[in-house]
């Protein structure tokens, strides 16, 4: 749960919010919070927008992330909630320095996603859970990833260090804060 992470947010930016349920459950908890949401598809954003409650600070910005011009230094805090699982290592080397650069200097990025677990019965669980979903998304939706990337390393490689993480489901997802340790602006500039 994210949620909690959130208590002392004042500007948050979420990208590829989908159905709305994460960004309407933050409004009723923290109303006083102004929020933008990226999102890409125009049918996503009608449902979120149902949920929300009245008088929500939200803002939603119909783009695709990879090409949306995220501001310089706008935000305590980014929130990815199953969207980083959806792209390619390559497309995420370029996109997420993007999204962090969003950031305020001691912001914030809080992830929920897909994860590997390292050992025994959820290992394998999850390997065959995570290759069924990809097979289907990928024919369904177009995905572009064909197997969950590694986020994490690109978090460390921009300037991010995870600070807290939880596990659910055996392992296999995982909520994680990552603080602003630099934001890494010679290589991805």
């Amino acid at each position: 749960d994210l949620l909690p992470w959130l208590a002392d947010a004042k500007r948050v930016l979420t990208v590829g919010e989908g159905d709305g349920r994460f960004v309407a459950e933050l409004a009723r908890r923290f109303p006083e919070i102004k929020v933008d949401c990226v999102e890409a598809s125009g049918a996503m954003i009608a449902r979120a927008q149902s949920r929300l409650p009245m008088g929500a600070d939200v803002t939603f910005h119909q783009a695709d992330a990879r090409e949306w011009v995220f501001p310089k230094g706008e935000y305590d805090t980014v929130v990815t909630c199953f969207f980083l699982d959806c792209f390619s290592e390559e497309t995420l080397g370029e996109l997420m320095p993007r999204i962090a650069k969003s950031l305020q200097p001691q912001g914030k990025w809080l992830v929920a996603e897909f994860a590997k677990p390292s050992r025994g019965w959820a290992a394998w669980h999850a390997r065959a859970w995570l290759a069924a979903m990809y097979f289907f998304f990928r024919h369904a939706t177009r995905l572009e990833a064909r197997r969950l990337p590694d986020w994490e390393g690109e978090m460390a490689q921009i300037g991010l260090a995870c600070s807290e993480r939880a596990s659910r489901r055996w392992n296999s997802m995982a909520a994680t804060r990552w603080n602003v340790a630099r934001i890494n602006s010679q290589n991805h500039g």
